[in-house]
């Protein structure tokens, strides 16, 4: 059993310090994301008393940040990957800090909530950037399921806290996002401490090729289905079906203890049956999860369903690997996962107020309805991929 769990769980690069830094700077920065992500619905709905429609367009300001990612990284191009993180950490901790203590009506709320969405989108650029760095030859999967599973683990920590603090000591939003600041700034501290070697060849600041065209395509429809389940499904659970903010934590995190394992293994399933397999796999289950939340009305089938997909979300694995094996320079490998990254939060921006508009007129089914028709396109490209 120890060796399984050595080879397998906590598998690290040999002779690797900076990856263990990664890890932890990783770790510390996702307890932050977890405590915000397992809350953020419940805080606008208990401190802000939004609507449905209101709640989509809010994920307009909260989605830009990822649509600018492609002009923030060429803007930081001269700074290397580990500033960039450590920008990150600093930046959430100020984003958060504006949300628990400054934010005293909804226009400054979407000003701090910028700030903190900002660092999050950022770092998703870094941690694919830096994972495909520190990973030896033919194990990028495994390396890149390590790093999703590693911030599964962070937000178990984040969503056992949020339950503990707030269901059992009677935290308010304020002393719990305090945890999360503290947790933002010790994961800039120990960026810090990283020493990548430099690259020879810096990144482009902009590419557009058509040789990754598919790339660019399963981007925009993972953009599309994935915001209608972190804007829509939540909602769901929260205003149809009542559940509450502590319930909510449970969920994120034994979705997030599950995933500690499985995000693992589909790194490795990515690197043994390639990335069509994976893609594949998720379109087809993507949209049986769809026609559930449409039509099954048991809220405790909705929540296992919602944690399946949660996990669902690791095939990101899938796109990044597929696009390191058909780049046709190294140089294109950053800006390239940054356009990849600005085109799913083009989509995502509009999607939550479309959901929004189609749930205010047509009841929430409709929504999920059209998410599943967004499978079938997301099969159709997985369906094209060729390496």
């Amino acid at each position: 059993m120890s060796n399984f769990i050595t080879s397998h769980l906590f598998y690290w690069p040999k002779n690797n310090p900076n990856f263990r830094y990664f890890i932890v700077g990783l770790l510390l920065l996702g307890i932050n994301q977890g405590i915000l992500n397992s809350t953020f619905n419940n805080y606008l709905y208990d401190i802000f008393k939004i609507s449905a429609d209101a709640r989509g367009v809010i994920e307009f300001p909260r989605e830009l940040p990822g649509f600018l990612s492609i002009l923030v990284t060429g803007l930081l191009t001269f700074w290397s990957v580990r500033r960039w993180a450590i920008l990150v950490g600093c930046l959430s901790a100020i984003g958060v800090m504006g949300l628990g203590f400054l934010s005293r009506d909804l226009v400054v709320m979407t000003f701090w909530m910028f700030l903190w969405s900002l660092a999050d989108h950022l770092f998703m650029s870094v941690e694919s950037i830096m994972g495909l760095k520190l990973a030896a030859k033919n194990e990028e999967g495994r390396v890149l399921g390590q790093v999703s599973g590693m911030r599964n683990l962070s937000a178990i920590i984040g969503s056992f806290l949020v339950f503990l603090l707030m269901g059992k000591l009677n935290f308010n939003y304020p002393k719990l996002y305090f945890v999360a600041i503290a947790s933002a700034l010790l994961s800039a501290l120990v960026f810090f401490y990283m020493r990548l070697e430099k690259d020879d060849s810096p990144p482009k600041k902009f590419v557009l090729k058509k040789e990754y065209s598919v790339f660019y395509f399963l981007n925009v429809l993972f953009g599309a289905r994935k915001q209608i389940f972190l804007t829509f499904a939540p909602w769901v659970l929260i205003s149809v079906y009542n559940t509450t903010a502590d319930t909510m934590a449970m969920l994120f995190m034994i979705a997030s203890i599950i995933g500690f394992v499985f995000r693992q293994y589909f790194g490795i399933f990515v690197d043994r049956y390639g990335e069509k397999a994976m893609l594949v796999a998720d379109s087809l289950i993507l949209f049986f999860i769809c026609i559930a939340f449409a039509f099954i009305k048991n809220v405790y089938f909705l929540y296992a369903f919602f944690i399946i997909d949660g996990l669902m979300f690791a095939t990101r694995i899938a796109r990044t690997t597929y696009l390191k094996k058909i780049t046709v320079d190294k140089r294109d490998l950053q800006p390239t996962i940054s356009i990849g990254i600005s085109l799913d939060h083009a989509v995502s921006m509009v999607m939550p107020i479309l959901g929004g508009v189609l749930w205010h007129n047509f009841g929430y089914q409709i929504v999920f309805i059209l998410a599943s028709l967004i499978s079938f396109f997301n099969l159709f490209a997985a369906l094209k991929i060729r390496v």
